[in-house]
């Protein structure tokens, strides 16, 4: 979960682009369905970076959540600390095929500390989702040694149909 604290990877505060007045008890549902509901936090400007709530419904009692930052037709999902829930794989899978098919989105990025103990797991998990490893300097990502990112390439199908 994206966290707004000191100890979140991509710190939303300090983040140059999200400077903006944001509050966030402000939000808007985009979109809701039987598993999935996606929230976006207030005030949205156009082109610039806004952060997206995914909550996934595993069980009646049991929600799987993920908080991204959507810029420049990428999502930004941060892996919260410790372990992963329950249901956080199709809670995954939901987000990027809403990603891809709502948002329109050309990649969605994780990142988690490299210093996590189950940094190997997670390594092989999102591998086998078709996430790739991100080298340092990448121009899309943060410049932080600590921080292991992985992207998903989104197929944008062009239509010649329109």
């Amino acid at each position: 979960m994206i966290n707004t604290q000191d100890s979140s990877i991509l710190p939303l505060s300090n983040c140059p682009q999200l400077q903006c007045c944001r509050d966030p008890s402000l939000s808007a549902l985009i979109y809701k369905d039987e598993k999935l509901t996606v929230n976006q936090d207030l005030p949205v400007h156009d082109g610039k970076p806004h952060i997206v709530h995914f909550q996934y419904k595993v069980t009646e009692v049991k929600v799987s959540s993920w908080d991204a930052v959507l810029s420049n037709q990428s999502l930004f999902v941060e892996i919260p600390d410790g372990v992963l829930a329950d249901g956080s794989k199709e809670g995954l899978l939901a987000l990027l095929e809403f990603a891809e098919e709502k948002m329109k989105a050309s990649y969605v990025f994780i990142c988690f500390r490299k210093s996590r103990e189950d940094r190997a797991a997670l390594l092989k998990t999102f591998s086998f989702l078709g996430f790739e490893i991100v080298r340092p300097g990448h121009p899309c990502v943060p410049s932080r040694p600590d921080v292991l990112f992985m992207v998903y390439p989104l197929d944008q199908v062009s239509s010649d149909d329109d």
